[in-house]
């Protein structure tokens, strides 16, 4: 006997099915933080009061020959500075109401105070960024076209005829630019490194004494086909001066029952030796 089309179902039964909410939560993919780090600070100068820090410029000076019976060559070079101006400052923030909070199954107030901070430090990362692309004295490459050795080395040595120090010199690639290098075999390959670490990781390390990062802050110009802006760069191509770093406060707003978070940094930055950085365009 057919038993016809009322069975219980999962349409039926709805109401019996709970939606389970993980304990985890999900958290927006946040990009490499790596140029801040790598550049000249004179944070210490600023914290205390100012809006701008003055650095004196100093000239090298001339040998001159000695000629016998008459005096030496006197050197006076009219010296000029650089200014870094105080004048980014960011905030971020967000309001937790009461009735969100009690009812909460997730520590939403760390989980987002987490995220202000990170959006800070991304900010000033590709403040960074932006600067040493527009500062930087080369600019190499063409867009579309992959990093190669030749490229790699015209930069580097641009930065030795600038008399840049060998050491503390970076380079900091966007995605793409870390497939190319990925994609050259001698920057890879066991026989030509010694290590196959390259392969194993996916991480670069060095190359000719230029440790090499990727980020996603750095500047890709939109077009056909998109412009990546790749930075080879000495410490002192650019310089930041932190105020005031990343900071948090919270306050209790009563009109709104709820609580008030937000971070806040101030700081300013400008291109220090524009000849110790090179854009290699790919």
């Amino acid at each position: 006997m057919p038993l016809g089309s009322n069975q219980m179902t999962g349409t039926t039964l709805n109401v019996f099915r709970p939606n389970i909410w993980s304990k985890e939560t999900l958290k927006a993919r946040e990009s490499n933080l790596v140029l801040v780090p790598r550049v000249k600070h004179y944070d210490r100068d600023i914290k205390s009061a100012g809006q701008t820090v003055e650095i004196p410029n100093l000239s090298n000076l001339s040998a001159n020959l000695k000629v016998a019976n008459t005096q030496v060559t006197l050197q006076s070079p009219t010296e000029t500075k650089t200014t870094i101006t105080i004048n980014q400052h960011y905030e971020s923030s967000f309001l937790l109401e009461d009735f969100a909070d009690v009812q909460r199954a997730y520590d939403a107030a760390s989980e987002y105070t987490q995220k202000t901070g990170y959006a800070l430090a991304e900010k000033m990362d590709g403040f960074v960024a932006t600067g040493l692309t527009n500062g930087a004295a080369r600019t190499i490459g063409t867009a579309g076209t992959a990093l190669n050795d030749t490229l790699i080395l015209t930069g580097i040595r641009y930065l030795d005829e600038a008399k840049a120090p060998t050491t503390e010199r970076y380079m900091v690639v966007t995605p793409k630019g870390k497939q190319d290098l990925l994609g050259i075999d001698k920057f890879v390959r066991w026989d030509a490194l010694g290590t196959g670490e390259a392969i194993k990781t996916g991480r670069i390390g060095e190359l000719y004494g230029v440790e090499v990062s990727m980020s996603q802050n750095l500047v890709v110009a939109a077009g056909t086909p998109p412009t990546n802006n790749n930075l080879l760069f000495h410490k002192e191509a650019y310089a930041i001066a932190v105020q005031k770093d990343i900071t948090f406060e919270s306050q209790r707003k009563t009109e709104y029952l709820g609580t008030l978070f937000v971070a806040q940094s101030l700081w300013g930055g400008t291109i220090l030796r524009a000849d110790h950085a090179v854009v290699v365009r790919s």
